[in-house]
């Protein structure tokens, strides 16, 4: 069920007979930069949102993110883990919100994106460069945002190469002081491509074994106002089982499985008060993971067949108060976060508390955003440890069209409960991850056409590094320093043209980065950390026609930690076509997809081969 990169960079597909005038703006709001929503051009950082049709047609989290926005996503293939790199910073160092809320695994202090189908979310917000001020733990190198759906009726059916299929569903709406929505995805894939050996001349092109995956997921939300107050429940649910790779061997395979469960509940409440609006939200998930190799295990002695399972629990309580030019939001916060596995020494816990300040204040063309977050960690059987978090953001409008963009911030990132308890190896007197970053921006342009670019630098300290100890196992410790300095830049223009007698919407888009990552104490680039990427795409809409292409190329990536055996750069296009009808209430979509259109052989992690060449056929029917 991959749905690769051209699908993602063409939305929105075709949705009307005539292309309207608003899609022609580039109008977008940010809820993940400060704690009252701003524009995205009057942010103190860079945000990036993506949402619309590109949502609809992504399958997960990674595919979306691969494609629009300036990060980096490893990718073990088209079925394995997908891990998150915000400018150079490591998976656990990027903090992924549901709705506002954490989602990240407390055990392995990241989640797989490929867990995240695009279907249940109405935006997706990218926020490059440190957070702690605002989220704490974890946002030492960025936030992804993702806003749940909220309402609609679409139905859409998939069917692509290598047996992939995937199916999903919206159903929401209002009626009276009530709302409700529900999402349903489900979708599998053989994954049986055929590969070649790309570090050997002359290799057979010989099918995949063992890479088959299925997901199957659902979201439900109930919401409720009256008058000032408004409260309201949601329930996510997640099952998926992959294929880790295998060979035939007396008839049955060998390789490895893994089966992910996820199950969260949360809930919010809000009241605006004349002077203040006060606000509570809390949420409780329950994880679980089964990991066994060979599969199936039999009575081999070598055989592996383990679970692991998280549970996590967290509220957050808040007031904001607006006087004058300023707003500022005071907040609580608690959580608890338990892991246990085969693995681990005992049943691992770790608590926080947390207060924090942040602050919005306008001063003529100049609006401030302080923050200032103070968090006690106390982890099961180890040293209680704090972490401060001070930052301060700056948007200057310098005219209509011209905005600058300033920020410094102090992050940090605790231990996870597999770096302090893992046996054997784990450290329960892992000091905290803590960086500095600052970064100088400019965001020039209107409503059609907008070029945003953004220079940062940071330096991290006591970065957990995982080494071998000479007694046959592998344990964590404070070495590394990193050192990271680089540019991003991105633009988006749309234009309505008369094309014949038809009004056509023309719009397009890139994003280039370059990144310096330096691990200091080895004197060396970080491992994974591409030097450059960039990404653009770009479309015709006309009378319910869609065309389009799309680009992205990544820069070589070093794969030792001394900077050695880099993988190759390469460069992935993709081209798409969709015709849109209205057949009486309904609006139906159909979409023919060819990705990696030049066949070109790439990784982007080792020994894990990306799809070649194939087609995809997409149908959706939506409520007009």
């Amino acid at each position: 069920m991959r749905l690769r990169a051209l699908l993602l960079l063409l939305a929105p597909l075709a949705a009307a007979s005539q292309p309207a005038a608003s899609d022609s703006t580039l109008g977008e709001v940010t809820v993940t930069a400060a704690r009252e929503a701003v524009a995205t051009r009057e942010a103190p950082a860079r945000v990036t949102v993506l949402d619309g049709e590109a949502l609809q047609a992504a399958p997960d989290l990674a595919e979306l993110l691969q494609a629009r926005a300036p990060v980096h996503v490893r990718r073990y293939g088209p079925s394995g883990l997908s891990s998150l790199s915000i400018r150079g910073a490591s998976a656990p160092q990027a903090l992924v919100l549901l709705d506002g809320q954490p989602l990240t695994d407390p055990a392995l202090g990241q989640i797989d994106l490929t867990l995240l189908p695009t279907a249940l979310l109405e935006a997706v917000e990218v926020l490059s460069g440190p957070a702690s001020g605002l989220y704490g733990s974890s946002a030492l190198g960025g936030v992804v945002h993702l806003r749940p759906v909220t309402d609609g009726l679409r139905a859409t059916t998939e069917v692509g190469a290598w047996g992939e299929r995937r199916v999903s569903g919206l159903a929401g709406g209002q009626r009276g002081a009530l709302a409700a929505v529900a999402a349903v995805e489900a979708g599998q894939s053989d994954g049986d491509y055929g590969v070649a050996d790309l570090g050997r001349v002359g290799q057979p092109v010989v099918p995949r074994q063992g890479w088959d995956s299925r997901r199957a997921t659902a979201y439900g939300a109930l919401r409720a106002e009256r008058g000032p107050t408004r409260g309201g429940l949601a329930l996510w649910a997640a099952d998926a089982e992959r294929g880790l790779g295998g060979s035939p061997s007396d008839g049955a395979l060998v390789g490895a499985r893994q089966w992910d469960r996820q199950l969260r509940l949360s809930g919010h409440a809000a009241h605006d008060a004349p002077a203040v609006r006060l606000e509570a939200t809390a949420h409780a998930q329950r994880a679980e993971l089964r990991y066994a190799s060979p599969f199936p295990a039999g009575d081999r002695a070598d055989a592996i067949d383990e679970t692991g399972r998280t549970t996590t629990a967290a509220f957050a309580l808040r007031a904001t108060n607006t006087r004058g030019a300023g707003t500022w939001t005071a907040e609580a916060t608690g959580a608890l976060g338990r892991a246990s596995h085969p693995s681990l020494a005992e049943t691992a816990e770790d608590r926080m508390l947390g207060l924090g300040l942040a602050g919005r204040h306008v001063l003529g063309a100049v609006v401030l955003f302080p923050a200032l977050r103070a968090d006690l960690h106390t982890p099961a059987g180890g040293e209680a440890r704090l972490g401060l978090a001070p930052q301060l953001g700056a948007n200057a409008r310098l005219s209509p069209l011209v905005s600058l963009k300033a920020s410094v911030a102090r992050a940090f990132r605790m231990p996870t409960l597999n770096d302090r308890f893992w046996a054997p190896g784990g450290n329960p007197d892992l000091l905290p991850e803590t960086a500095w970053s600052a970064d100088l921006g400019a965001v020039v342009g209107g409503g059609r056409a907008r070029i945003e670019a953004t220079a940062f630098a940071t330096t991290a300290r006591d970065q957990i590094v995982w080494a071998p100890t000479g007694l046959g196992y592998w344990a964590p410790e404070n070495v590394a320093r990193t050192r990271t300095l680089g540019a991003e830049v991105s633009a988006r223009a749309a234009h309505l043209v008369r094309l014949g007698g038809a009004t056509a919407l023309v719009d397009g888009g890139a994003v280039a980065t370059v990144t310096d990552a330096r691990d200091l104490d080895a004197d060396a680039p970080v491992r994974y950390v591409p030097r450059w990427a960039a990404k653009a795409w770009g479309g015709l809409r006309v009378s319910g026609l869609r065309l389009g292409l799309d680009a992205q190329a990544l820069g070589a990536r070093p794969t030792t930690r001394g900077g050695t055996q880099p993988l190759p750069a390469h460069l992935v296009v993709g081209a798409h076509a969709a015709v849109a009808r209205a057949l009486g209430p309904a609006e139906v979509t159909l979409g023919l997809d060819l990705d990696n259109l030049l066949d070109a052989r790439y990784e982007i992690v080792r020994s894990h081969v990306m799809p070649p060449r194939h087609a995809r056929l997409r149908l959706t029917v939506r409520a007009r």
